[in-house]
């Protein structure tokens, strides 16, 4: 590969900032872009030949490394066979069939159904609205509202939006979907609840529910481990309090795996740590590791009984053009082989319990570091003026940002920053040596930026 003249690299930053919106675009931010020209496993180089660790996957998804052609491959077969079909009701492709049929096999046990959609802010939206859908066929049409939980992400249309508990998200897009709801810390709970990492229970959500109404909430969207909003892991009871709440209150539980799913954690999905099993499961991301857009949500055996015996006046109009799409199908199973070939899953587990280990052993019992947590290859920790006394930085200083800066231009690792969190999640195909790369980096970027 060789590296851009400068003069070209110049124009391309002026068309970027004439041009193109970003997601999360916020222009003062954006005045230096760092411009990808290719990958290579778990390497990213700029075009200026500049190299560095993807410590996220890029956005939580590209989990077998870059650059496999045999993902390019699939893609072009299937292009040069059929790129696409329609896939309405009446029609349908090999693919398609193919990757819905191994989904169901891979997801929980009581799942069956398999709705195709183009990301996971697709597949939570549609996610709800099956679960109204649903309510609806019991004669249960009050059953209306979402439960959702502070720090949570679901994605950027309007309804995942207001999913989303975490208010810059909100900001000038109101007003949200009054229907859509968050759990908050009750006054005056006792319980003896283990707590999850950022100090909620499962009796948030009971709670939520009495305030609202049972009779009027359709479903509970979590994700196992809250990503976007900072990597907060869940207590070894927390959804299987959940999962009995849930159904002591007629409640579908919508299970939000589009960063957990496929393997980060592990196993193929998140809930399988704690033996507990959702009503809809929605994931994109992993499926196809980012090589082209897909996602999807997946239903009960129930919801998807119902869907397969509706009345004639109650089609399920809910679609997508690219729906089912063969191509993304046919890359998709390609990248499921991958996971199987290579035994990514083990990878996972090992690398996650090494990239832990090597974190709390560098950063543990540091000044500035808290809460660190991790379930296998994706992990999080709080950036804190006094770990003993938990007291935070000021939101001015900008500490997150500027050790997520430090790791990128000094020690070669790529990650995000959450206010003062930082998040690490690298491909699943990653070495106990870029393991190592990638927590020297953390500390040598603390260390620089806190003196300590």
């Amino acid at each position: 590969m060789t590296t851009l003249s400068e003069d070209t690299i110049a124009g391309l930053v002026r068309d970027d900032l004439a041009h193109l919106i970003h997601p999360q675009y916020y222009a003062p931010e954006h005045q230096d872009p760092v411009i990808f020209d290719y990958g290579d496993g778990v390497w990213l180089v700029d075009v200026r030949g500049k190299r560095y660790i993807d410590g996220l996957s890029s956005l939580w998804n590209v989990a077998v490394g870059h650059g496999r052609s045999e993902l390019a491959d699939a893609a072009a077969d299937q292009i040069r066979k059929i790129a696409f079909t329609n896939n309405y009701t009446g029609f349908s492709n090999v693919p398609a069939i193919e990757l819905a049929a191994k989904v169901a096999d891979l997801a929980y046990d009581n799942l069956s159904g398999v709705f195709f959609t183009n990301s996971g802010s697709e597949s939570n939206e549609g996610a709800l609205k099956t679960a109204r859908f649903y309510w609806n066929l019991q004669g249960r049409p009050s059953k209306v509202k979402l439960i959702a939980r502070e720090r949570a992400y679901h994605g950027g249309t309007l309804a995942t939006a207001a999913m989303t508990g975490l208010p810059p998200f909100w900001k000038y897009f109101g007003p949200l979907p009054a229907e859509i709801v968050h759990t908050a810390q009750p006054e005056n709970l006792e319980c003896d609840c283990e707590l999850n990492s950022d100090g909620e229970c499962a009796h948030w959500l009971e709670a939520a529910i009495e305030r609202e109404g049972a009779d009027t909430v359709a479903a509970f969207i979590a994700e196992p481990v809250k990503g976007a909003g900072g990597v907060w892991t869940p207590s070894a009871e927390y959804f299987g309090r959940i999962r009995e709440i849930c159904d002591r209150y007629e409640v579908l539980f919508i299970s939000d795996e589009v960063i957990t799913g496929f393997g980060r954690t592990g196993r193929w999905f998140a809930h399988e740590h704690w033996d507990v099993q959702p009503d809809i499961l929605s994931v994109a991301k992993a499926i196809t590791s980012g090589y082209v857009p897909m996602g999807a949500f997946i239903v009960s055996d129930e919801i998807m009984e119902a869907l397969q015996t509706v009345p004639p006046d109650a089609r399920f109009m809910h679609a997508y053009t690219n729906s089912a799409h063969p191509t993304a199908s046919a890359v998709a199973l390609r990248n499921l082989q991958i996971f199987e070939d290579e035994n990514l899953l083990a990878n996972a587990e090992t690398m996650g319990a090494k990239l832990g280990d090597g974190l709390r052993s560098a950063l543990g019992g540091h000044t500035h570091v808290t809460n660190l947590r991790s379930l296998g290859l994706i992990a999080g920790f709080s950036l804190v003026q006094d770990a003993e006394t938990g007291a935070a930085y000021d939101a001015a200083d900008g500490v997150g940002g500027q050790v997520a800066r430090h790791m990128r231009e000094k020690g070669q690792v790529i990650t995000r920053f959450v206010g003062d969190h930082i998040v690490l999640a690298p491909p699943l195909i990653v070495s106990g040596d870029e393991i190592d790369h990638i927590v020297g980096a953390v500390e040598a970027a603390i260390r620089a930026v806190t003196g300590e």
